[in-house]
């Protein structure tokens, strides 16, 4: 876990309806100590150049990106998957791509997607009433060789358990996890919680409440916490401990302001990747609406961009709690983009 990850991933969708791949230096978010607290600015930085760009199969189509997985401690597989079934695998460590088996099941927009191990699961992140397979697994067999074609397999999960019964209606998925071994928790908003273990393959119901996340949150054993954003302001955040107590949910025992954007920004996503040596990435993807005068006529106008900030997860001077150390924030600037995936 403490190993330096050299390069942070971003992919946008762009105009050209392809979606370009920028690998980022993430040494460029940080200071020397004798900088860090110093004020800092948020500094306005052009896109590194495309290192790769991947096309949907049909015109028009989308395409979604479930993060990283595969084979050992690097997992440097890149999975892709358009909206009509069409698969791929990038490996960023040795620029190859791979067509791979496509789902059994489309996956629709932003879908839960996690590695425990070495494959990767990912489910609907609303689940279909009755689907009995909106949650897969997909693996990858054979040599680990660049050379070859990974042997890859998509296999059908049983469905969360409350999706197959009568009277279900959809439901967006509030927050998901790993509990740090071979559970992965998922939390349904006026549901609770439930817990697949994927040794089993089976589902239990964990708790009647939700965890206090937002999207994705993920477990840091050697600080013992779980970390992510807020389910109430989209702030990050962390938790040591997601069991029931007497009092019911779980607290947070931290928030930090990773970011304090002008209120004419308006967030659309959230991004927390782990670099390794106690040290993250923020990416927030924002979108700012202005009026441009031509002619005397105010025409609306939308400008959406991506912001990176590095921090540095500390120990508090007597060792109770933790620190979040800001370091520097950059800003990516695109045009005519709807939406970005940062890993």
């Amino acid at each position: 876990m403490n190993k330096w990850r050299r390069y942070l991933y971003l992919l946008v969708d762009d105009l050209k309806g392809t979606y370009p791949l920028r690998r980022i230096d993430a040494s460029s978010l940080f200071l020397s100590k004798n900088q860090v607290n110093q004020g800092l600015a948020v500094e306005e930085t052009p896109p590194p150049r495309t290192t790769v760009s991947f096309t949907p199969s049909r015109d028009r189509g989308r395409l979604e990106f479930l993060g990283f997985f595969g084979r050992g401690p690097n997992r440097s597989h890149l999975a892709a998957v358009d909206y009509y079934g069409l698969s791929h695998t990038y490996d960023v460590g040795r620029r190859t791509m791979h067509e791979i088996a496509s789902p059994n099941h489309c996956k629709f927009s932003h879908p839960v997607s996690l590695a425990v191990g070495e494959a990767l699961y990912v489910m609907d992140r609303e689940a279909i009433p009755g689907s009995e397979c909106g949650f897969e697994v997909l693996t990858l067999d054979g040599p680990d060789d660049y050379l070859c074609k990974p042997n890859s397999r998509w296999h059908c999960l049983q469905p969360l358990p409350f999706v197959l019964e009568p009277g279900y209606t959809r439901r967006f998925t509030g927050a998901y996890t790993g509990d740090g071994g071979s559970n992965i928790l998922i939390s349904t908003p006026g549901i609770g919680t439930y817990s697949f273990d994927t040794s089993s393959c089976s589902w239990t119901k964990a708790w009647d409440w939700e965890l206090p996340f937002r999207g994705r949150a993920d477990f840091f054993p050697e600080h013992g916490v779980w970390l992510g954003f807020s389910s109430k302001d989209n702030l990050l955040c962390c938790c040591s401990d997601i069991t029931a107590s007497a009092q019911g949910a779980p607290t947070l025992d931290m928030v930090w302001e990773d970011l304090d954007p002008p209120f004419s920004w308006v967030p659309l996503k959230s991004h927390l990747v782990y670099l390794g040596a106690n040290q993250f990435c923020v990416a927030k993807f924002f979108e700012r609406v202005f009026n441009a005068v031509s002619d005397q006529v105010c025409i609306p106008q939308i400008e959406r961009f991506v912001v990176f900030t590095g921090l540095e997860l500390k120990p508090t001077t007597d060792q109770r709690a933790l620190a979040m150390l800001k370091h520097r924030t950059r800003v990516y600037r695109f045009e005519g983009i709807t939406t970005c995936w940062v890993f």
